[in-house]
């Protein structure tokens, strides 16, 4: 999947000029979804410019060290926004067939009126074989981080902030994010923005479409994800995990088998998994 042809770089090129999401930091997804060609689509897009991982991406820059790649960006994780306090943080593990692959880090992010937060993902994945059972070495790529609890806490929005690569982390920057369920596969020349036909809005669900492999088929090994966030109402309890609100999806972008880790995670009080 490296070979990019120079038609679909400047589809992608058109594509993210078509969003109504060209904007630094927060950007809210609207329960109607977007219009897209042919309909309307649950995502916008933030950063394509690797292809969705076909390719190295480009980190976002701010002004004054550049402002380039930056829609849905943010340029700080602590905090995501002005004024807003850490009020709670766990490590949660990735495990599949008894094999741990990686860690999300869980973080929750509340205003002084306690009214709205920010909850907030980040993983690394681990060098080991995540299938014994298969020749080779199988190691686990998430293509999808998704995250369920909103359901009449909007307007929800979400952002992400790109830490650093080379050295000891390597981070790949987000794709895409929606209101949906449902996890796309995206291979070059395919549809940057899914219509709702395809991933159906639902309002309780986040999903951000990512690349994140210790080692990747394709060559763009990025072990760590970008800070993914989403901003929405809550209240002033005490945050509380509640069980398979968070799902990593592992897609078959290059071939892989599908897979999905779910796992408890912090959500608006009253949260649940369903659609």
């Amino acid at each position: 999947m490296k070979e990019t042809s120079l038609l679909s770089a400047m589809l992608g090129v058109l594509a993210i000029t078509s969003t109504s999401a060209m904007a630094t930091g927060f950007v809210t997804l609207p329960s109607t979804g977007f219009t897209v060609s042919g309909g309307t689509s649950a995502y916008t897009l933030c950063n394509v410019t690797g292809d969705f991982g076909s390719d190295e991406s480009t980190p976002p820059t701010f002004s004054p060290n550049g402002g380039a790649n930056n829609t849905c960006a943010v340029s700080s994780n602590n905090p995501p926004l002005t004024g807003y306090t850490k009020v709670a943080e766990a490590t949660r593990n990735l495990t599949t067939s008894g094999i741990t692959v990686g860690t999300l880090t869980d973080q929750v992010w509340r205003d002084s009126a306690g009214t709205s937060c920010v909850y907030a993902a980040k993983i690394r994945m681990n060098n080991v074989d995540s299938d014994p059972n298969t020749a080779g070495t199988q190691y686990f790529e998430v293509n999808d981080v998704q995250r369920a609890g909103f359901r009449d806490r909007g307007p929800v929005s979400i952002a992400y902030n790109f830490v650093t690569r080379g050295g000891g982390q390597s981070d790949e920057v987000l794709f895409r994010a929606g209101l949906t369920h449902n996890a796309v596969v995206h291979e070059p020349g395919d549809d940057d923005q899914p219509l709702t036909s395809v991933a159906p809005i639902s309002t309780n669900w986040v999903d951000f479409t990512s690349d994140v492999n210790y080692n990747d088929p394709d060559g763009s090994s990025m072990r760590d994800s970008s800070w993914f966030y989403v901003k929405s109402g809550c209240t002033s309890a005490t945050p509380t995990a509640v069980s398979g609100v968070l799902q990593v999806r592992e897609m078959g972008q290059e071939g892989q088998a599908l897979r999905t880790i779910t796992l408890s995670g912090y959500a608006p009080a009253g949260a649940d998994n369903q659609d």
